[in-house]
């Protein structure tokens, strides 16, 4: 069913557009952060996908939209000619095909510098506040930060101690503009004026004017994502329209599930359907005469 949606979607001409998470959707989910790893055929689709990107630039585009660091997840996708939208659309990078994703410089969206300085504050004495308990991931993203409970026993405790130790910092800190995003396992803090998946899929669609839009994701920032080619879809902006959820250790959030227009059932299924899209792509690529 998931193979047959997508090479349907890239049936219609123009310019497709390709989103995906990356935690719990191109890569299995982890209860280490820092251990999460693509699967080698989600990277494998992703490159043919490039290579049609580079033969025919009007075709197609990808971008991998996470809460990771721009710079973090190309070193864990390493796939050129596509875009690395981090921090929930706050920073973008991109490297050329083939080429090393130490090479991506990542632009940071204007607007926020003023928040770099109590993200780094609250990232360095929220820990302190805790004890510096061992199950606590801290994320520093520049102008946000993120604490991850996942690596927790008892992660609803955990989660409501990051929150009590965040007020307490907060309470010593200048007026900021720092206020909590979506995110299930993760206490993550951006700039309120950012926006986050809703606003970054947004910008994607005015500044590519794709004719036709897909979406992986698993969390509950990506049922912003969703949110936004339904939109497009009923007004117009785009001919076609997929918001793919794919199932993540932890189960799959009920507004991911009601946003979604296909469900998966992990993050292999994902990477199948990716392959699809790349074959599909490919074959419409093709010379008539060579098919």
């Amino acid at each position: 069913m998931a193979a047959d949606a997508v090479r349907d979607l890239a049936r219609v001409p123009g310019r497709l557009l390709v989103v995906a998470d990356f935690d719990g959707t191109l890569a299995e989910g982890s209860r280490d952060p820092g251990a999460a790893a693509i699967l080698p055929l989600a990277r494998r689709a992703l490159r043919r996908m490039a290579g049609v990107a580079a033969e025919r630039p009007n075709r197609i585009s990808v971008a991998i939209l996470t809460g990771r660091t721009s710079a973090d997840v190309a070193g864990r996708v390493r796939v050129g000619g596509i875009s690395y939208l981090g921090d929930h659309g706050l920073q973008s990078g991109s490297y050329p095909r083939w080429g090393r994703p130490a090479r991506l410089v990542t632009t940071f969206r204007a607007g926020h510098d003023d928040s770099h300085e109590p993200a780094e504050t609250l990232a360095r004495r929220v820990p302190e506040v805790l004890g510096r308990p061992a199950w606590l991931f801290v994320e520093r993203k520049g102008p946000s930060v993120a604490f991850h409970v996942r690596q927790a026993e008892d992660r609803v405790t955990a989660r409501a101690a990051v929150e009590a130790a965040i007020a307490e910092v907060d309470r010593e800190l200048p007026p900021h503009e720092l206020a909590h995003y979506r995110g299930r396992l993760v206490v993550d803090l951006r700039p309120r004026s950012a926006g986050g998946k809703r606003e970054a899929v947004e910008r994607l669609l005015a500044d590519l004017r794709p004719a036709a839009a897909i979406a992986f994701g698993d969390d509950v920032s990506d049922a912003d994502g969703f949110a936004v080619l339904h939109e497009a879809r009923r007004s117009g902006r785009l001919e076609a329209a997929l918001a793919v959820a794919v199932t993540g250790p932890h189960g799959m959030p009920d507004e991911v599930r009601a946003a979604a227009d296909l469900l998966l059932a992990g993050p292999r299924d994902a990477a199948r359907a990716l392959s699809a899209l790349a074959s599909a792509l490919e074959d419409d690529a093709r010379p008539r005469a060579s098919r």
